[in-house]
């Protein structure tokens, strides 16, 4: 018997006699909420205002010394029982990653490959000597947390003078200001690790004193931390990737009330090192924060789980095409805690909305009396009639309000913000099989992807998680594995809004208990996400197949999984180089078998073996490739890529039986550069480059997944996964070239605003071209050779035309999911155009590529918020979202000069804005990121730019915000309703004109100014719309309303 069936079993006999469901549709309990007492719970943007200061990590002594000179050394040795966690370049970073874990006992490091292995909590033994090739140490229990230096230790003390510190706003990563360095590990992206810091002042209202709790969520730290309160300790948490929360109330010496003597001072000393990855991880504070008051009688933190199970008997089809509704199970659970000084009955009410606010349904579980220390799960279930389903169609969302009462029925907690929505997802094995969502066959066309973006590394502000995501739709793609870790929450709830399917990923795998905590945290707070199908344990060798304790360790995972959350099957992402590989006990664990880089008969021989357990690609394609190359050489990529993606991505979207595909990658990101090394410094497996712009072989998946699956006018020779309704990415952005200007979004310059020459109709709507090469000089030409070229042509046309200059080079018809190749072609400088067809031979869509000039000027354009783009029209005044503008070199006649590596710098000229970051997609630069200047990359470059006004959040938090953050007007405005008005007067009188005109002009602004220079070229300047309608154009209603139009 599986965990939960024993789980569900042991609630059917004893919890829910106790706990009998009511659903009264004439009781009080159908009170909206509104007509309730105000609850005692706020949550407030704890973001604002941290002091920041980071360390480097003294590898060699230091934190370490002592815990170095606890293991006892050994070469040429062989450990068992100490699994793969890493891979490192020196043994130094081994080590420290073992000092690094409270119970690791034993480290052995491999100087061949650089892997990384540690003790897991478990019995182990070492062998000497066995081979020539390992170093490592063992000592006898587990070590005690590495000391805090003396230094180190003061910086967390409540009076340590942080004044010179910078301030920053989170999310932050620590690591991405510094600079590049070839002795750093390249699986980092070359940035060196460090110890970082971070001090917040603040004030707690008075009226929480002594009525209640209060706690600080973080979403994310990374990667183990120290929180101290004023001076003391008061929290270690080990995972980088896990949220948590830390009371702050019953700490000895916390202070309530306004002023600074009763100010406080919150510590934290986070390790940005020592992570599970090979890829870049960031540091520090990069995800939200908040803070938490509630009463003492209060739900637990992500202590409930919503779920809408539908009959799929009773799924029906409305006439709109898009909308279907069935009767759904409504299954609701909260964990409550009683931390009052005396006993109390408790009672859980769970109240479900519709999207219109509507009052659907009103259950109330049996009350219980809760003794001083106790928490208890409440629960209650309902069928709900004719429900309106989620799914890629319409991505319709409803409200659960979980209302906690006590003594005698007085409010005591409610939560109003858990949504959820009703969908049906089942896995079935076999060739009638594969993923079936609200009834439908469902292929997966996704990506995983890592956590950075360029000018704010692993620091993603919410609307570049927007970007991202529309990112994926317009190639698309369906589905987003969250590779390797947890995601920001943020993330989720964008995908929930766009109906991006969700593998839910924790990567170590092992019977260390952190590690078992690990997923089930991630379960626990993600399990109410639509959007996510199911969870995944471990990744490749990390899933320890041939370990003889796997089946326990599995056992563990899925246990902890599925008591968070019974509803969602478990799954593994793993490799295999034979089938005899994937015949191994963890198989038996998870429901649903992932498949990493397999060859296609593997697929075909594991069906044979277990025709019953249902498969997905759930990684495939790590095809590199690097924007603007038209050639290979020692440091650099090809553009082209399409052999491979074609191959290897098709071996999980033709087979029947197999449940789609998972591409590595979307996007580039920091670390693990292949083939290339230094002086590369991040992948390049991405469709999109570091900083967001789209290679070659975004067009050729926008080409086969998107308008292949959508236009029965395009090339559909397949005789395989045939689209559903579901199937098909209805609502997909435009697919931008960075080397084309879009007209609605373009900047002033000099010399007036002009279109673009090389802006050719490539995209028809539903058939696409788009040659890979572009058409410059090279070495050839100027060697005064014949230059004879390759030409592709990605194109979902039935054939395509390639001419030079007019003269027609010749004419290829287009295989399924393949793409065109003209072979010979000789350069003449002017213009190459590809021309689809269609079938009846009429050309629908073409491409030109130009032989530019002299570079002559700049031109901006606006991608985010960009209607193109998916990402809104304005960016809200919060003093946290971000927008993204793309500086073009270009000729003049407008075309991108391919070869420009021109230095762009980006200056705010007015409005409330910084520019935080820059990028230029190159995987070889070496420029600061957080800058305001950068080299264009072919012509390219990217600037990030962040609001620096409050003024559009809710007024009660503004309220808060002004009452407990003691420096927010030192780095980001503060505007506090009702009062700064008052303030500017009294500036006025006191003589203090000009500041009080600076504040003027800065809350009146409905824009923000930039403009670009370079030295030699006509400059340029781009305006951001602003604005306070917080509720219109927040980034969860920009999303929401771009699927609702559509």
């Amino acid at each position: 018997m599986h965990c939960e069936m024993l789980l569900l079993a042991l609630l059917s006999l004893a919890a829910v006699p106790s706990l009998a469901v009511k659903a009264d549709a004439s009781s009080s309990d159908n009170v909206p909420l509104s007509a309730h007492p105000s609850p005692t719970r706020e949550t407030i943007n704890f973001d604002f205002a941290w002091r920041h200061f980071s360390t480097p990590v003294d590898g060699s002594g230091g934190p370490f010394l002592s815990c170095r000179t606890a293991f006892t050394p050994f070469e040429n040795t062989t450990c068992y029982g100490v699994r793969l966690v890493s891979v490192f370049s020196s043994a130094d970073d081994c080590q420290t990653l073992c000092c690094l874990s409270r119970y690791c006992r034993a480290w052995m490091y491999d100087i061949r490959s650089g892997a990384c292995s540690i003790d897991s909590e478990r019995e182990f033994s070492c062998e000497h000597p066995t081979n020539d090739y390992t170093v490592g140490g063992t000592r006898p229990a587990p070590g005690p947390l590495p000391p805090v230096p003396e230094m180190d230790a003061s910086r967390l003390q409540y009076d340590f003078d942080d004044s010179e510190w910078e301030i920053v706003n989170a999310p932050h990563d620590s690591l991405l200001g510094q600079e590049f360095s070839e002795n750093a590990s390249s699986s980092q992206g070359n940035l060196p690790y460090q110890f970082t810091f971070y001090r917040k002042h603040f004030n707690l209202p008075s009226d929480w004193e002594k009525a209640g709790q209060v706690s600080v969520y973080f979403e994310g730290i990374f990667r183990s931390s120290l929180v101290y309160l004023n001076s003391i300790q008061i929290n270690f948490h080990e995972s980088g990737y896990t949220s948590f929360a830390v009371r702050l109330d019953n700490v000895t010496g916390v202070k309530f009330g306004a002023g600074k003597e009763n100010e406080n001072v919150l510590a934290i000393r986070a390790q940005a090192f020592g992570g599970s990855g090979w890829w870049y991880e960031g540091g520090g504070l990069y995800r939200h924060n908040y803070l938490i008051f509630h009463s003492n009688i209060h739900i637990a933190t992500n202590g409930i789980l919503a779920s809408l199970s539908p009959d799929v008997a009773s799924i029906r089809q409305l006439e709109d095409g898009r909308t279907t509704t069935a009767d759904a199970s409504l299954h609701v659970r909260a964990t409550v805690r009683c931390d009052a000084e005396s006993g109390n009955e408790v009672n859980v009410t769970f109240q479900l909305y519709d999207a219109a606010n509507k009052l659907l349904v009103a259950l109330a579980a049996n009350r219980t009396y809760m003794k001083p220390g106790d928490s208890f799960v409440f629960f209650a279930e309902h069928l709900v009639e004719n429900v309106t389903l989620w799914s890629p169609t319409h991505t319709y969302m409803y409200r659960v309000v979980t209302m906690v009462s006590a003594g005698g029925g007085v409010v005591s907690d409610i939560i109003n913000d858990t949504y959820v929505g009703a969908r049906s997802a089942q896995w079935h094995a076999g060739y009638g099989g594969g993923f079936v969502l609200n009834g439908e066959p469902f292929k997966w066309r996704g990506f995983c992807n890592h956590n950075d973006l360029a000018g704010v590394g692993t620091g993603i502000p919410d609307r570049l998680h927007l970007f991202r995501a529309q990112a994926m739709k317009s190639v698309g793609g369906n589905s987003w594995r969250m590779s390797h870790n947890p995601p920001a929450p943020a993330l989720l709830s964008v995908l929930d809004e766009l109906a991006i399917l969700v593998w839910d990923e924790t990567r170590n795998f092992g019977d260390e208990r952190q590690w078992v905590q690990d997923i089930q945290d991630m379960v626990e707070r993600d399990r109410n996400h639509p959007s996510v199908m199911l969870w995944s344990f471990c990744n490749e060798g990390g899933c320890l197949q041939h370990d003889p304790d796997v089946a326990s360790i599995g056992g563990q995972f899925r246990g902890s999984a599925k008591a968070m959350d019974p509803f969602r099957p478990v799954t593994a992402n793993m490799v295999a180089k034979t089938i005899t590989d994937l015949q191994c006990p963890l198989t038996g664990e998870v429901d649903v078998q992932g498949f990493s880089h397999m060859q296609g008969f593997i697929f075909d021989d594991f069906y044979d073996l277990y025709p019953n357990i249902p498969v997905i690609n759930s990684e495939c394609c790590s095809c590199v490739t690097q924007r603007g190359e038209d050639t290979a050489d020692e440091t650099h990529l090809a553009n082209f890529n399409a052999d491979c993606i074609s191959e290897q991505s098709a071996r999980g979207i033709t087979r029947p039986f197999v449940s789609g595909s998972l591409v590595w990658t979307l996007f580039d990101y920091l670390g693990e550069p292949t083939p290339v090394e230094w002086p590369h410094v991040s992948s390049s497996f991405g469709s999109f480059d570091l900083a967001g712009f789209s290679k070659a072989a975004a067009f050729w998946y926008r080409a086969w997944w998107l308008y292949n699956f959508t236009h029965p006018a395009g090339n559909d020779q397949s005789t395989t996964a045939k689209p559903t309704q579901l199937d098909i990415p209805r609502h997909a952005p435009s697919l931008i070239d960075p080397q084309v200007i879009d007209k609605n979004s373009v900047s002033s310059a000099n010399s007036g605003v002009r279109s673009a020459a090389s802006a050719s109709p490539s995209d028809s709507g539903d058939i696409l071209v788009h040659i890979v090469q572009h058409w410059e000089p090279n070495i050839a030409t100027a060697m005064g050779s014949d230059d004879l070229r390759t030409i592709q042509v990605y194109s979902n046309a039935p054939h395509v035309q390639l001419s030079v200059n007019g003269k027609t080079v010749g004419t290829q018809f287009l295989q399924w999911y393949g793409w065109a190749q003209f072979s010979s072609v000789s350069f003449e400088p002017g213009n190459l155009t590809a021309a689809a067809f269609s079938s009846s031979g009429i050309v629908v869509a073409t491409h030109t590529r130009l032989t530019c000039g002299a570079a002559d000027s700049i031109q901006l354009v606006l991608d985010v918020p960009s209607a193109s783009t998916g990402t809104g029209t304005a960016l809200v005044l919060d003093g946290q979202d971000t927008g993204m503008i793309r500086a073009l070199i270009v000729d003049e006649k407008n075309s991108v000069v391919q070869s420009s590596s021109h230095n762009v710098t980006f200056t705010l000229t007015s409005g409330p804005g910084r520019i935080i970051g820059v990028g230029n997609g190159d995987p070889a630069c070496h420029e600061a990121n957080k800058a305001t200047s950068r080299s264009a990359y072919h012509g390219v470059v990217r600037a990030v730019i962040q609001v620096t006004l409050n003024s559009a959040m809710p007024v009660h938090v503004r309220r808060r915000l002004a009452q407990i953050d003691a420096e927010s007007n030192h780095y980001t405005y503060l505007l506090n309703p009702g009062e700064d008005t008052h303030r500017m007067g009294e500036m006025k009188q006191a003589g203090d004109t000009t500041t009080a005109a600076a504040i003027d002009e800065l809350l009146s602004a409905d824009s923000i100014t930039v403009e670009a220079t370079s030295p030699g070229l006509k400059s340029a300047t781009i305006s951001i719309p602003v604005s306070n309608d917080f509720e219109g154009h927040n980034v969860m209603a920009t999303a929401n309303a771009w699927m609702e139009q559509r």
